[in-house]
């Protein structure tokens, strides 16, 4: 059967298990730890081999539809637990306690899911909330993104009309740059990094933001401090801006 989930051990990582379900739990006396209830838990082959099994830190992978990984969170148990242990076969589910190193943002788990069922499907984001499209940035940033060859001397077209905040803004020129669920930075620092390469495009290339004075709702002016050292960031790495009425 398909799995949605795989538990790979961060020290060397192999997968230890496939599960179905995972649900957060937060202690209510304690804003850091969670307890992770994993459900429909099923060793990997390799596991299977082991007499002693410990998970203490180990990485949450979402799969998509043909069992390839999408990407996930790191989480340190605060106890290691012994996979092996007879109980845990019988029930083939556990809780573990502990804290992630990036906490899933709320949202995160639909963005996941559209990412599974639609992964080639362009323009999903453009109805999100605020939040939702935060968590897209989170999603997207903590999807495997293998090194690519990178292009150049492209022509890449933003439509201002979409970007009603600076979230949609990075998330519209992933889109743009890496096809659904591209990513190309969340943050002024995170877009310098990767105009230096391993993103899919480097300088030389032009951005054309069509209905530029559309941007942000209430206007592009409201932004002006911002645009500037993000403009100011393109065009200093070699990439021609066209800010289109």
């Amino acid at each position: 059967m398909g799995y949605h989930y795989s538990i790979i051990d961060d020290e060397d990582d192999t997968v230890i298990g496939y599960c179905n379900e995972i649900e957060v739990i937060k202690q209510q006396d304690d804003a850091v730890c969670s307890v992770l209830a994993i459900l429909g838990f099923q060793l990997s082959d390799e596991s299977k081999k082991v007499v002693k099994l410990p998970l203490s830190n180990f990485r949450i992978h979402y799969l998509n539809n043909e069992g390839v990984s999408l990407g996930g969170y790191y989480f340190t148990a605060n106890r290691s637990i012994n996979l092996m242990s007879l109980e845990l076969l019988d029930t083939n589910s556990f809780e573990i306690s502990g804290q992630f190193t990036e906490e899933p943002m709320p949202f995160a788990h639909d963005i996941w899911l559209k990412r599974r069922e639609n992964p080639k499907v362009c323009g999903q984001w453009v109805r999100c909330s605020l939040e939702e499209k935060r968590a897209w940035l989170q999603v997207v940033r903590l999807s495997g993104h293998s090194p690519q060859s990178d292009r150049t001397d492209q022509l890449i077209t933003i439509d201002g009309s979409l970007i009603l905040d600076l979230e949609s803004f990075y998330v519209c020129l992933g889109e743009a740059i890496n096809g659904p669920f591209g990513y190309f930075g969340d943050s002024l620092d995170s877009l310098s990094d990767c105009l230096c390469g391993g993103f899919g495009l480097v300088p030389p290339f032009t951005l054309v933001w069509r209905n530029y004075h559309n941007s942000f709702c209430n206007g592009a002016a409201n932004h002006d401090g911002y645009l500037t050292l993000l403009l100011e960031i393109l065009t200093s790495r070699g990439c021609e801006v066209q800010l289109i009425a």
